[in-house]
């Protein structure tokens, strides 16, 4: 996979996924635009790492729910790079209250934070490289939902809804951006990052034992599926899910 002479901005990137997508893309040889909201050290190491594997890097901050933010975001990397190739939406909204919440008693706050970041923030992204990526008659758009959008799940009401109108969107968006810019998601299972720590032990326990493969999915083998979804190996491809989740949802 090269990906050489490709710019990717990946949202939320400062950490988790966000970061091993990052350098999954710089290591293909893409120059990438480092998102964060409030990480800013963190997303400088990140950037610092790009850099050691002989690709370019921006750190812009923004927040992927408010236009203007977006707007520049992607301004700023269409000035620095002069294109825009890649958008990997992966911002999304981290609560354990949103998590553990019944559904009786979501409030509005509750309800807002992953319909903001996750959904919106999706939508104001794609929405912002569109123009661009259709001028170049190229472009990937890469979306990261989850399966409980798919299968539900007893937790995580407001987090489940968000993530399944990210499928939705990316099937509309498919349609909406073709022939020329490919739109897919990936919708992971229980990958090893900060939610975790949420868990009981019992609860981890439950996870490993509905898995197939018996364990947490790393954050670097969500990247390489990302990273496919970015190269020229997906070009054939658009509205589509590709299910990460070591086998606990099988289609």
């Amino acid at each position: 996979m090269s990906l050489k002479g490709k710019v990717a901005i990946v949202t939320g990137s400062s950490r988790g996924i966000g970061r091993y997508t990052s350098l999954e893309l710089a290591q293909a040889g893409a120059d990438v635009v480092i998102n964060h909201h409030k990480s800013e050290e963190e997303a400088e190491r990140v950037a610092e790492e790009v850099l050691a594997a002989g690709s370019k890097a921006l750190v812009v901050k923004a927040d992927v729910s408010v236009r203007r933010e977006v707007e520049t975001l992607v301004s700023r990397t269409v000035q620095e790079f002069g294109a825009v190739h890649i958008l990997v939406n992966n911002a999304g909204f981290a609560s354990g209250n949103v998590w553990e919440t019944p559904f009786e008693d979501i409030t509005d706050d509750l309800w807002r934070g992953p319909m903001e970041v996750d959904l919106k923030g999706t939508f104001l992204c794609s929405q912002a490289v569109a123009a661009t990526m259709k001028q170049q008659k190229e472009g990937k758009i890469i979306n990261v939902a989850s399966t409980p959008a798919i299968a539900g799940d007893p937790h995580g009401f407001v987090y489940a809804v968000a993530k399944a109108g990210i499928l939705g969107m990316t099937k509309a968006l498919a349609w909406s951006l073709a022939p020329y810019v490919q739109v897919n998601a990936v919708a992971l299972g229980s990958i090893s990052t900060g939610w975790v720590k949420w868990l009981s032990h019992e609860e981890i326990r439950t996870f490993l034992d509905e898995t197939a493969l018996k364990r947490f999915g790393k954050p670097e083998e969500v990247a390489r599926v990302i990273g496919f979804l970015a190269s020229n190996g997906s070009d054939y491809m658009t509205g589509q899910t590709l299910i990460v989740d070591g086998g606990t949802v099988m289609h």
